[in-house]
């Protein structure tokens, strides 16, 4: 309920706020408050926030003069009051200035009103309804919101000024109403106060038996941090072992590496070598051709060994006459069984018509004749021997190639060698001029020569013949 002016009157009028929210306001951080249809009643210790509550009602309603509302660390306090009809009111105070946010139903942005003054925009006091009652010739009277020192309305007033309020109200009898109201409350309140100390009373006996809990809970909390503490130190205890272990090896290695750095500080400098990584590679390449040339000549000496391959005949001429002669062997046959079957016949009659006798006789004459040059041949033919079988010459082709490739492979090393010797002689002359240019040894002072270097290598302090 609220109080609406009109002229010089005030009247009542429905405004509810049906929740409450307070941001970075006072002790409140993020407090939202939902407001019952009837009565609410915020009860708590001290210093929890009450009178903070109420303190944001008042800054919502009037924009008090600048104070210290804004929470530590925060940019800006915030206080917003949602009504029943679905409006939104917001109070912003920032540190050099405040501003409200209205936000109407259904609206998706609010509306800001800013640089209006130290009194609230008259927008946003018609929509709250939380004004205070003007008095004449005196302070206006706030019937919204009672001072915690003033516990009942208007009787620590002076009587000029409850005549001005009554005489400025039309509803006297209602706020009389409203009075004996409160002082009913007042007494229930006193009642439900002693019904709630003698509760609490009860409750603080009951959690004084629960008193050594809290302390067994600290203990608790004491022993798994001491014991993590423990296995914290356990761990670093190892790894201060392996260092410790490391730090000896490294100490170690560092007097083993001082101790040869004295030995070889009084050395000289060596002398500054050629590139033998070329002549490295000429003597592997050596030493494969070397082993490639034994493996040839192992086979060209298992080779060598081996019989001479026999003289193969002309076989396709045998061939043609064996199949000569197999023609003849049936031709031959043929006769004979010819021969057998005329054998039989009788003579043939006298005819008088002898030149068909004589075709008939020459063409007789002439199978004869045939089949004698048959069998003479088949005669001459038989005393010879059958043709031999060959045997399979594919390995011994193989074999043949295989000696061919090592001939040609081991020419091929022939000629790798030659260039290396080439190389080496080369690469002899200039180790011979740098030796020659080099004169003595500058470790042991004693005659350089290429022999000696090229040999066994030069014996620092050694005479020529070897002995030191």
């Amino acid at each position: 309920m609220a109080l609406e002016f009109s002229g010089r009157f005030w009247s009542v009028a429905p405004v509810a706020i049906t929740r409450l929210m307070l941001t970075d306001f006072m002790a409140h951080a993020r407090t939202t408050l939902d407001l019952s249809p009837g009565l609410t009643v915020l009860t708590g210790p001290n210093n929890t926030g009450k009178s903070a509550v109420v303190e944001a009602l008042r800054c919502l309603a009037e924009n008090p003069a600048p104070r210290h509302v804004i929470r530590h660390g925060a940019a800006e306090a915030r206080v917003t009051a949602e009504l029943d009809d679905g409006t939104v009111v917001t109070w912003v105070r920032r540190p050099k200035y405040a501003l409200y946010e209205l936000t109407r139903p259904g609206a998706a942005e609010p509306e800001v009103f800013a640089k209006f003054g130290r009194t609230p925009p008259e927008e946003i006091t018609r929509i709250l309804g939380l004004s205070s009652v003007p008095i004449e010739g005196g302070d206006a009277v706030d019937v919204h919101i009672g001072n915690q020192r003033e516990p009942v309305f208007l009787l620590d007033k002076p009587g000029s000024v409850l005549s001005g309020f009554f005489a400025a109200a039309t509803e006297a009898a209602h706020l009389i109403a409203m009075q004996n109201r409160l002082t009913d409350r007042i007494r229930k309140a006193a009642t439900e106060k002693k019904r709630q100390e003698k509760r609490l009373a009860d409750l603080a006996a009951a959690l004084d038996r629960l008193a050594p809990l809290p302390e067994l809970d600290l203990r608790l909390e004491r022993a798994a941090a001491l014991e993590a503490d423990l296995t914290a130190s356990d761990r670093r205890i190892a790894a201060l072992g392996v260092h410790l272990a490391e730090r000896e090896a490294r100490q170690r290695r560092r007097e083993a590496l001082s101790r040869a750095g004295q030995a070889l500080s009084g050395l000289a400098a060596p002398p500054s070598l050629a590139d033998t990584a070329s002549l490295a590679a000429s003597l592997a390449q050596e030493r494969s051709l070397a082993r490639r040339r034994a493996a040839a000549l192992a086979r060209r000496a298992a080779a060598s060994r081996l019989a001479a391959p026999p003289s193969l005949a002309d076989t396709a001429l045998l061939a043609r006459r064996a199949a000569e002669r197999g023609r003849l062997g049936l031709a031959l046959t043929e006769a004979r069984a010819k021969s057998v079957a005329l054998a039989g016949l009788t003579p043939p009659p006298t005819l008088g018509d002898t030149a068909v006798l004589a075709q008939a006789t020459r063409r007789l004459e002439t199978a004869r004749a045939a089949a004698d040059r048959l069998a003479a041949r088949s005669a001459a033919l038989s005393p010879l021997a059958g043709p031999p079988s060959l045997a399979d010459t594919r390995p011994l082709a193989e074999l043949l190639a295989a000696l061919g490739g090592a001939r040609r492979a081991v020419e091929a090393a022939g000629a790798t060698l030659a260039r290396r010797g080439q190389a080496l002689d080369d690469l002899s002359g200039r180790i011979a001029s740098r030796l020659a240019a080099l004169g003595s040894c500058p470790l042991c002072g004693g005659e350089l020569s290429a022999e000696a270097f090229l040999g066994g290598g030069h014996g620092h302090g050694a005479s020529e013949g070897g002995t030191p």
